[in-house]
């Protein structure tokens, strides 16, 4: 009988650390997709289309390649002269960076 009782005890004990560690997991799953959901409201430059046009209209020609990176564009122009320039825009502040 003592045994029975030491195993539920442990069962029950199991049961509720699981239920606690779920409700933490899903709550700090919850946090970080709220950070990054603030994160991206912060920015001024949210997709590649976005970069290519603000580059296309500062540098000009035709866009070949963007790539993203932490904070940046990377932006791939071919003028009409046919000249490869590469630029960043800057996700935070839209500003392009090189280039000229």
């Amino acid at each position: 009988m003592k045994f029975a009782c030491s195993y539920l005890c442990f069962i029950l004990l199991t049961f509720a650390l699981a239920f606690s560690l779920n409700v933490a997991l899903t709550n700090s799953a919850q946090a970080a997709s709220q950070l990054k959901q603030q994160a991206n409201a912060a920015l001024k430059v949210k997709t590649s289309k976005q970069a290519a046009k603000i580059a296309k209209s500062r540098i000009g020609g035709k866009v070949l390649k963007v790539k993203r990176s932490n904070t940046s564009y990377r932006v791939k122009l071919i003028k009409k002269d046919g000249h490869i320039i590469s630029v960043l825009v800057d996700a935070r502040t839209g500003k392009v960076i090189g280039g000229k």
